[in-house]
């Protein structure tokens, strides 16, 4: 169906209202109101994601980045520029990843992004459950599917991040209207930073380039993944 329907109309509407990156008296110049496929029952394409609206949850693909510190970011858009500290890029921008997390029924009026980098004190949002997957092969023909928390692919010396602690904060937005998430092409983090759409709500919080990959259950560099990022009890 045409992105101009009009339930595809009525959502776009109500995004007016509850999304930090469109209203709140931006300057026309400054929203992006990312184009929206309905592909009917509940199910829309938003660019690069895929979304089940009734069952509160949504995926984006990409690609695993790297495997060395530092590392800051689970986590980034295609073109972004933090790609240097990120584990993962995805197909989508951050005002298509956000829209898809309003969409599933986040809420960014409930949202507590962090105050500055590496800030202390717990974000805060609604819960997200965040799990990513790729495809491994198990014997010599036979294709299997590996899935797992996001929490478990990066740590920092002995410690590991908590699985279940995902939360949206839907970043912030900056006194000239722009989405800082856009400017910073970050999506997910776990090091409390206030650009993050998501973030681990205790984060890893140690010194810059302590964080590295787990590479007991991480994929290889170049190994094509999913992000899907849903209600918690929605699956």
């Amino acid at each position: 169906m045409s992105d101009t329907s009009p339930r595809v109309l009525l959502l776009v509407g109500a995004l007016s209202m509850l999304c930090p990156s469109v209203g709140r008296g931006q300057p026309a110049a400054m929203v992006q109101r990312p184009p929206i496929e309905d592909r009917g029952n509940g199910r829309y394409r938003i660019g690069g994601v895929k979304l089940d609206q009734k069952r509160q949850r949504f995926a984006v693909r990409g690609v695993i980045l790297r495997d060395e510190p530092p590392l800051e970011f689970l986590a980034v858009t295609a073109d972004g520029f933090k790609a240097y500290e990120s584990l993962l890029k995805v197909r989508a921008n951050a005002h298509e990843f956000n829209l898809a997390c309003i969409l599933i029924g986040l809420d960014p009026e409930q949202g507590k992004p962090s105050r500055r980098h590496f800030d202390p004190e717990p974000a805060g949002g609604d819960p997200v459950d965040l799990r990513v997957t790729w495809r491994t092969r198990d014997g010599a023909r036979t294709d299997a599917w590996t899935t797992i928390d996001a929490a478990d692919l990066v740590r920092s010396g002995e410690g590991t991040l908590s699985r279940g602690e995902w939360v949206y904060t839907g970043s912030r937005v900056l006194p000239d209207g722009r989405f800082l998430a856009a400017v910073d092409s970050t999506l997910i983090g776990f090091v409390h930073d206030p650009a993050s759409i998501i973030e681990h709500r205790t984060g890893l919080l140690g010194q810059f380039a302590s964080v590295t990959v787990n590479r007991r259950v991480a994929p290889a560099v170049g190994t094509p993944v999913t992000v899907h990022v849903a209600r918690p009890g929605s699956r």
